[in-house]
């Protein structure tokens, strides 16, 4: 969310950007989880919200992770020591395990109302693994990539962002 005399972080700005889609992301994390315990009063409603949240998550969110896989985290490796490259090492795991619950969660859609004590536990497990993971992000990750990262990398990571962005949907 922009702040009153912030601008918006674009592509150009491509560490900035991926902060800012922390925010976006924990937004549609937290209408998964409240979309849980108010199924059963507007079901049509909630079905709509949780319907975008997921939409949301597979393409901003499948495109971040490709952001930081892809771009982001090659062009930090070579400038790392070992404890950095093992919490880089540490933030590809939790995109897995976020995927896997994702995916998980993406399933026990199909069965709601009936599977809301699924859905309720899998939306709150997703939400705690972004947490941590995007807490962590925005602490270390952001700085290891402000020290390391010449403004040619930076070029280049925004030239991909763009690209994955608009190259047609599968």
């Amino acid at each position: 969310m922009v702040q009153i005399g912030e601008s918006a972080a674009t592509l150009d700005q491509p560490i900035e950007h991926l902060m800012a889609c922390h925010r976006r992301i924990e937004q549609r994390l937290a209408t998964l989880e409240r979309a849980g315990w108010q199924v059963a009063e507007n079901k049509h409603g909630v079905m709509e919200a949780i319907e975008a949240a997921i939409g949301f998550m597979q393409t901003n969110g499948a495109w971040h992770t490709e952001d930081e896989e892809q771009s982001l985290f090659p062009r930090l490796r070579p400038c790392l020591d070992a404890g950095e490259l093992a919490f880089v090492a540490s933030l590809e795991t939790q995109h897995r395990e976020a995927e896997e619950v994702f995916q998980a969660l993406r399933l026990s859609v199909a069965k709601l109302p009936g599977s809301l004590v699924d859905y309720t536990r899998l939306a709150g497990q997703l939400r705690g693994i972004y947490r941590e993971h995007i807490l962590a992000e925005d602490e270390i990750l952001t700085k290891l990539a402000k020290r390391s990262l010449s403004k040619a990398d930076l070029t280049g990571i925004s030239a991909e962002m763009r690209s994955r962005r608009e190259a047609p949907c599968p």
